[in-house]
């Protein structure tokens, strides 16, 4: 233990001589940062976003995306000419929209069947030219029997509308079109008694496009923008429509972050204006209000670096990196606010050089500042470990942006604190500069105006109370006589024991999943066709079961695997067991099928895709034609909306899978999107696992007693557990959004509690009470201004649409509230009935470079050691004087004389004694 106490005095003294040495030259660590900062944001140039929704939210290198270029590999696209959505390799391309009829179920009546064909019409003759050539939707269309595969036109068909006339069309599945699934183009539908359909309500249309090669995918892209601005400007007199194409989550997802610029100058405004009345204290001498503004410009340069470095380097911008100024500002001035805290305090110490005092603002602060970015830096590089493109660019760009921000406050506003305090000790004006000769009170004794006095006089402050505003003295002052009073104490325990019920409570409702409709804003048109298409159709998936192996077809085995295997999926209840698609099962239940030999097995076969040529798109065969090397087969499930159930449909399809003999994997395109929701949860654990596991590590480094250091990582675990679980409570849902706050809050959790816990650990009080009440004066202002200050910090996303931006409200709500209330409220109890008896002190023994004792002449007192039972502890060796009943601590100076040194009340910690204060002999106690 002595070494670790060791490792932080030399800590501390080396946190002395470089303020020192910064007050020496202030100039250059005001120059450089910002000119580097400056630099650096040039590098802004190269801002190159991603919006690729599958490169942000899936995870990376997953079992499906494995899965996907295995089947895009094998099975070739036959999109150009033989068409069949159960087959479908990848993902359609398409343009599609959903109609609702105006008057009650009539999208089927004539009047509106009209509209829609003109509609129709004028969909499939838009024209896109590219080198100077026009292309029509029929050149890009996936084709099927010749003709453009429209998804929904068969209600243009004479045949359909007779039979509808007729009442003869079955409902839910019309056997006559090949098994057609009404489901999937046809909602909010009346039906008679024994099945068939009568009217519907709304309609869905889609505009599939081919994908067979490249220069013909990005035609196909470009007629999907001109299919989207035609159905921005449509109007229809018999229905209401909503509409999206393949493209529009990407394309819409940035705009949900494009009123950056403009919040983010809001904030910087409000932050500068929350500084400077927090800072407002003191009189025109004596007042941070300026030097707040400097601390709020310091966050800032380390947010335009951290931005420009990052894009430099060739790290995607992601729409999520779009909260990180409103984050990394807050931390930045929480930082600024604990230095300004700590050169009020040195205000007490007299007859030292502003060098000295910035040393001493390094010694006490620097710890409290390294410790808030230290943590912080350290999450977000966990979490850009992260298997999420989305989180693991927020982490790198925030994480970087937290650490030119402690840069730029360990420099640029320590060089900004000096200059400051030069004025300040020089008695100048704090706007003018100019010397103020007199005070507030002299200029009110000559009879000067009340206006003039307070603009006009000022003098050095003697105190820490003298240049502190209501704000920042105000929460030491309530706290202390209300904490710490004992009944309320064992109420405090009762209410987080509460919180700590409900929390894991919560726990147990959280859901997983991100909506899609959330990644945009809710005014846009991909937001409106999400809740209709939710609302009327809702997602039913063909499931692919995919060997990639050549067997033999002949073998009654492999016929009795294949039809197990649908068995047992087709017990699954989001499973239709009326619809699926198996080549190899219904070639068994036709006359094509011959087993008796290879050629018979393969004439038949030939045969039977003749005449159902949609199965073309499962088979492949060898270069013999003689063998299969690759086939699949398809069920069908049921509507599955919510994404919890779409990752266990994924998931029980694999096992299912998994433990046949017939040697498949279950694969569909969208498992790539679902993969998120099963990999969500584990990644979440394991990131934030991890990131405890480090903020273990750090607290072990800069708090240096074991009970500290559990005592801080019980809150932590309390605070994090809170999160997960008002979450529930409060709608939100754990998905690639939310992870990141999750990670983000540990780092935050532990700048509060560590906060609370140096202050009582270097606290020289004799009690454990008195400890914690010193702990509570010492860091409840800082506490509470940095948290609100980061509140404000965020605060303006609440009013945006965007759901990344009100989420990211939400959670650092949660964050910021909690942390407070533990930090401020429930550690302090805590300490006060099992803090650590003994006081550590982590003064150095031996001078420093630039200690007092080297500079203007002024003596260094010894500091005392140790205090534990009443006893106080003599460093050099020296008698001990026990004290058993005074408020006093004793020490003893040397080896002859014995007496007492009053503790220096405004600074105790520090560990100096004024060198006027006179010893005070024992008999007086």
């Amino acid at each position: 233990m002595k070494c670790v106490w060791d490792c932080h005095r030399l800590l501390l003294r080396g946190f002395y001589n470089y303020g020192y040495f910064l007050a020496k030259h202030p100039i250059w660590f005001l120059v450089i940062p910002a000119v580097v900062c400056a630099g650096l944001a040039v590098g802004f140039i190269r801002y190159d976003p991603e919006n690729d929704i599958e490169t942000l939210y899936a995870p990376e290198d997953s079992r499906a995306v494995k899965d996907r270029d295995l089947v895009v590999a094998t099975f070739p696209d036959l999109s150009g000419d033989n068409f069949d959505p159960f087959s479908a390799n990848r993902l359609v391309a398409q343009g599609i929209v959903i109609f609702r009829s105006k008057g009650p179920r009539a999208v089927l009546t004539d009047p509106v069947l009209e509209e829609l064909k003109t509609f129709y019409r004028e969909a499939m003759s838009l024209t896109i030219t590219k080198s100077g050539k026009n292309y029509t939707y029929n050149d890009l269309c996936v084709r099927r029997e010749g003709a453009c595969a429209v998804d929904g036109d068969f209600v243009f068909s004479p045949y359909f509308i007779s039979m509808l006339q007729m009442g003869t069309v079955t409902y839910p599945v019309w056997a006559t079109m090949a098994a057609l699934d009404l489901n999937l183009y046809l909602s909010d539908v009346n039906v008679t008694a024994d099945g068939f359909l009568r009217s519907a309500g709304s309609i869905k249309f889609a505009f599939p496009l081919r994908q067979d090669n490249p220069e013909v995918e990005k035609l196909s892209l470009d007629w999907e923008l001109k299919f989207a601005d035609f159905m921005k400007r449509a109007n229809f007199s018999t229905v209401e429509y909503s509409y999206a194409i393949s493209q529009s989550l990407s394309l819409e997802l940035d705009k949900g972050t494009s009123g950056d610029i403009l919040y983010f100058s809001l904030t910087f405004t409000l932050m500068i204006t929350y500084a400077s009345i927090v800072s407002s204290g003191g009189d025109c001498v004596s007042t941070r209000a300026l030097l707040a503004n400097a601390g709020v410009l310091a966050a800032l340069l380390g947010i335009m670096g951290a931005f420009g470095l990052i894009t430099l380097v060739g790290v995607k911008f992601v729409n999520i990196v779009g909260v990180m100024p409103f984050l990394t500002l807050g931390i930045g001035v929480d930082d600024m606010f604990l230095l300004m805290g700590t050169w009020s305090e040195t205000t007490a110490l007299k007859d030292i050089s502003v060098e000295e005092r910035i040393g001493h603002v390094f010694k006490k602060a620097g710890i409290g500042i390294t410790i808030t970015s230290v943590t912080d830096f350290l999450a977000f590089a966990v979490g850009s470990m992260s298997v999420f493109r989305s989180v693991k660019n927020f982490c790198i760009y925030t994480g970087v942006g937290v650490l030119l921000c402690y840069i730029c406050n360990a420099t640029f506003f320590g060089a900004c604190l000096t200059f400051h305090g030069r004025r300040v000790y020089a008695s100048r004006h704090t706007i003018t500069c100019k010397p103020v000769p007199k005070s507030r009170a002299e200029l009110s004794r000559e009879g000067h105006k009340c206006c003039y006095v307070c603009m006009c006089g000022g003098t050095v402050p003697k105190g820490p109370n003298d240049d502190q505003s209501l704000c920042e003295k105000g929460p030491k002052y309530a706290l202390t006589k209300f904490i710490l009073w004992k009944p309320m104490r064992f109420v405090i325990l009762l209410i987080f024991a509460g919180y700590l019920g409900v929390s894991v409570w919560g726990c147990t409702q959280l859901r997983q999943g991100l909506d899609l409709k959330d990644l945009v804003l809710t005014s846009s048109y991909f937001h409106k066709y999400q809740i209709w298409d939710t609302k009327d159709f809702g997602v039913k998936l063909p499931i692919s079961f995919v060997t990639t192996t050549t067997k033999d077809y002949r073998s009654e085995t492999t016929l009795k695997d294949i039809q197990d295997l649908f068995t047992k999926a087709q017990e699954d209840s989001t499973i239709d067991p009326l619809i699926d698609s198996c080549w190899l099962l219904n070639l068994a239940k036709t006359p094509y099928y011959n087993t008796t030999s290879d050629d018979a097995f393969f004439s038949g076969l030939r045969d039977f895709l003749s005449n159902n040529p949609r199965f073309y798109n499962d088979i492949v065969f060898g270069p013999d034609n003689m063998t299969i090397t690759a086939s699949r087969c398809q069920v069908y499930s049921y509507k599955v909306t919510d994404s919890n159930d779409q990752a266990n449909l994924m998931t029980r399809m694999r096992e299912v899978a998994d433990d046949s003999p017939a040697d498949v994997f279950a694969y569909h395109p969208a498992f790539v999107y679902f993969e998120q929701y099963v990999s969500v949860l584990p990644s979440t654990l394991q990131t934030v696992g991890v990131t405890l596991a480090v903020m273990f590590l750090v607290t072990c480094i800069f708090l240096p007693h074991p009970l500290i250091v559990v005592i801080v990582m019980v809150q932590v675990v309390m605070i994090v557990t809170g999160i997960f679980g008002f979450m529930a409570l409060w709608g939100l849902t754990l998905s690639s959004v939310t992870m990141i706050h999750l990670i983000m809050s540990v780092g935050f959790s532990v700048d509060f509690c560590a906060h609370v816990c140096t202050a009582y650990i270097v606290s020289e009080e004799r009690t454990r009470e008195d400890r914690s009440r010193d702990a509570i004066v010492h860091a409840s202002g800082p506490i509470f201004n940095g948290g609100i200050s980061s509140i404000i910090g965020v605060v303006v996303l609440l009013f945006t649409e965007s759901y990344i931006f009100q989420s990211f409200f939400k959670i650092m709500l949660l964050v910021i509230g909690f942390g407070v209330l533990h930090a401020v409220f429930l550690i302090p109890v805590i300490l006060s009935f099992i803090g650590p008896a003994t006081h550590v002190d982590l003064e150095d023994d031996s001078p420093s470079q630039y200690s007092p004792s080297k500079h203007n002449g002024h003596s260094q007192v010894e500091p005392v050691r140790a205090i534990s039972n009443g006893k106080v502890e003599q460093s050099n060796g020296g008698s001990h004087a026990g004290v058993t009943n005074g408020g006093s601590h004793a020490a003893v100076t040397n080896g002859s004389s014995t007496h007492v040194n009053k503790a220096f009340e405004n600074d105790a910690s520090l560990g100096y004694l004024p060198a006027d204060t006179p010893p005070t002999p024992i008999s007086n106690l």
